[in-house]
């Protein structure tokens, strides 16, 4: 085993990386190793080994950032090569080096999982640098990808929708067995399908992401598709959203596809049945008077079409309202809400397209509940969060009937953590969860019933501030405690005023020194404002909040609701 080590003082400032070079040409390895030597973009350390066995040594005992491997080797032919390393190693980036005549090795290896390959007589210095640069940024990509994919792949797999992520260059990160039956792949197939095998017309695929870049999402994009038969055609429609890197950088797509023909079938046949009910009258006018049988007969026809018609027309309109988006639609409306509270307001300020908080609201004959949920993250894995705890909250109050607060939040707890494998001693289990405040207003006893994880109740009486600690756990989460929730009941009289909150609101950077609003203040802010009508108290709590923020980013979920009795 040889070690090639480039060591130029006046790079000590660039970027290291570790490269193996698994070649058993000794020529072609000093000649790439020379290369590397010169390059202006980071300083290489290079090691050099001539076998596949030699390659596992190395990469067990060091840390490397980028292996360059010949597939042809003493102890190791063809695709193989690549195959046993990438399994042993696949965290780290592979650039395949083959001969001009054997190229399309180094193309499979690519479609296996290398992240590029290169011909050995037409390397030069820009070409193998670039290569690698490229090379390690697109292995960090699909990490990234990957890891924000995991955390919800229950979700995923589960859902009756077609659902993708892909890079921006195209390439599947994985799609969810809806999908792969809806278009007829199996999941090995998934390694070598691109995006632009779905597309019947190019322009499609670029127009969609001409809107992505300036909008950031797109709903209810419709286009044709192909099946993997390459003959059967879906009308589909497409909801997409970015999937953004720390710098704000597009990095992929994740989106939904509802296959729609049938949607289409019948707006065909709509539309063919309202040319021919045209057809129809044209002809009703030019028929003669004593022609009354005749009449008659096209008379109960045209109105077999008009039935026809009106059935097909409710379908449409029916699958045009399915296609809402998800996460509105488990909002409450506020008009709901004030049916039983009539006084009150709602302040929801998501940081991104989508959120993490959320608000929810049941009620019964003689009570009404109300929730501030806040759950871990904000934007995508957030909403994907605030779905299962929408669901799990109307299972639990509305169908099994229960409306203690602490026992709701008990009971939230455990099917949050059975819903991301919580209690599983597995390091990769989620670490997810949420915190809320929950209060059950009960009309008859004129009491509010209150349980808390992690959030706490705010009210004022009689002039003064009153705090109601939620209790010290959070809803899942890493804690394995066992947990449980105390219901603190309050009577309530005319005047009075109850706020739930999330952290959002105080962890607002902003001011004059840029720091945060403090609970404090929001306590000094609502009894200050507790005599006016809820109406009156939104509109101080949003003009509050923009005040302090002012040009300074905002940087959670924020969402305060008030009730006033």
């Amino acid at each position: 085993m040889d070690r090639l080590e480039t060591q130029i003082e006046s790079k000590k400032e660039l970027e290291q990386l570790n490269v193996l070079i698994v070649e058993s040409s000794e020529s072609d390895a000093l000649i790439i190793g020379e290369l590397l030597s010169m390059s202006i973009d980071y300083n290489y350390e290079i090691y050099h080994v001539i076998s596949l066995s030699e390659a596992e040594e190395i990469l067990n005992e060091s840390d490397i950032d980028i292996i360059l491997v010949n597939l042809f080797l003493p102890d190791s032919f063809g695709i193989h090569t690549f195959n046993d390393l990438f399994r042993a190693f696949p965290d780290i980036p592979f650039i395949i080096l083959t001969e001009m005549e054997d190229d399309v090795v180094g193309k499979n290896a690519v479609q296996k999982g290398a992240q590029d390959f290169l011909v050995k007589s037409d390397i030069d210095k820009d070409t193998l640098n670039r290569s690698i640069a490229y090379a390690i940024e697109r292995k960090k990509t699909e990490d990234q990808l990957r890891k924000s994919e995991e955390r919800y792949r229950e979700l995923f797999v589960r859902s009756n929708d077609a659902i993708y992520i892909s890079t921006t260059d195209g390439d599947f990160i994985d799609v969810n067995p809806a999908g792969l039956k809806l278009f007829g792949y199996d999941l090995d197939d998934i390694d070598y399908i691109k995006v632009n095998d779905l597309y019947i017309d190019d322009n499609d695929r670029h127009r969609l992401m001409e809107i992505l870049e300036k909008n950031g999402e797109v709903s209810d994009y419709e286009v044709d598709l192909l099946k993997k038969d390459g003959n059967t055609v879906l009308h589909c429609m497409l909801s997409t959203i970015v999937i953004r890197d720390k710098q704000d950088q597009i990095i992929g797509y994740q989106g939904i596809i509802k296959d729609i023909t049938e949607k289409r079938k019948a707006e065909e046949a709509l539309i063919k049945s309202l040319r021919d009910l045209d057809q129809a009258n044209k002809e009703l006018k030019n028929l003669n008077a004593t022609l009354e049988q005749k009449v008659e007969e096209r008379t109960k026809q045209l109105l077999e079409e008009k039935e026809t018609v009106e059935n097909q027309n409710k379908e449409i309109t029916e699958s045009i309202n399915y296609a809402k988006r998800i996460q509105a639609s488990i909002l409450p409306s506020l008009h709901k809400i004030r049916e039983k509270l009539p006084d009150s307001f709602i302040y929801y300020a998501p940081k991104d397209i989508v959120s993490g908080d959320f608000y929810w609201y049941d009620s019964s004959r003689n009570k009404a509940f109300f929730a501030v949920i806040d759950c871990t993250g904000h934007g995508v894995p957030g909403a994907f969060m605030s779905i299962i705890g929408y669901t799990q909250l109307n299972e639990i109050v509305s169908d099994q009937k229960i409306t203690d607060p602490g026992v709701i939040l008990k009971e939230l707890d455990k099917r949050v953590r059975i819903a991301l494998n919580q209690n599983s001693a597995a390091d990769f289990s989620s670490k997810d969860g949420m915190e809320l405040g929950l209060i059950a207003v009960n009309f008859e006893q004129q009491k509010i019933e209150f349980a808390g994880a992690m959030r706490p109740l705010y009210f004022v009486k009689d002039d003064d501030l009153h705090i109601v600690k939620g209790d010290k756990y959070s809803i899942g989460g890493e804690s394995r405690h066992k947990k449980s929730f105390k219901t603190h009941r309050i009577g309530f009289e005319r005047g009075d005023c109850f706020y739930l909150f999330s952290d959002g609101y105080p962890d607002q950077f902003g001011g004059p020194r840029g720091k945060k609003f403090m609970t404090k203040n929001v306590g000094e802010m609502v009894k200050s404002m507790a005599h006016l009508p809820m109406k009156d108290q939104g509109n101080i709590v949003k003009n509050a909040m923009l005040n302090w923020m002012r040009d300074d980013e905002q940087v959670d979920d924020i969402l305060i609701a008030g009730i006033k009795f």
